[in-house]
């Protein structure tokens, strides 16, 4: 079994870990969905061009927070993983 993980997973996951009112630093990113800064970096950026997560400066950090579009992201991966797993 390949234990690479798809970007679609990784996309997921930090979009889970984004999903609160006071959103997540890039270092909460890194941790909990294991990535290196660079790549966490890369893909944040990626997906608030993309309107997934919306940037939340606060506390002198910037933070990033999942977005509605984001939110049906989520919903339709898991469906679509429900259904790879049939």
């Amino acid at each position: 079994m390949n234990s690479r993980r798809s970007k679609y997973e990784i996309v997921s996951e930090i979009l889970r870990i984004s999903n609160s009112p006071d959103g997540a630093n890039i270092t909460k990113i890194v941790y909990f969905a294991n990535l290196n800064f660079r790549n966490a970096r890369q893909i944040v950026l990626e997906l608030v061009e993309n309107g997934l997560l919306e940037t939340v400066n606060g506390g002198g950090k910037t933070r990033y927070r999942t977005t509605k579009r984001g939110m049906e992201f989520i919903e339709r991966y898991y469906e679509l993983e429900s259904v790879q797993h049939f």
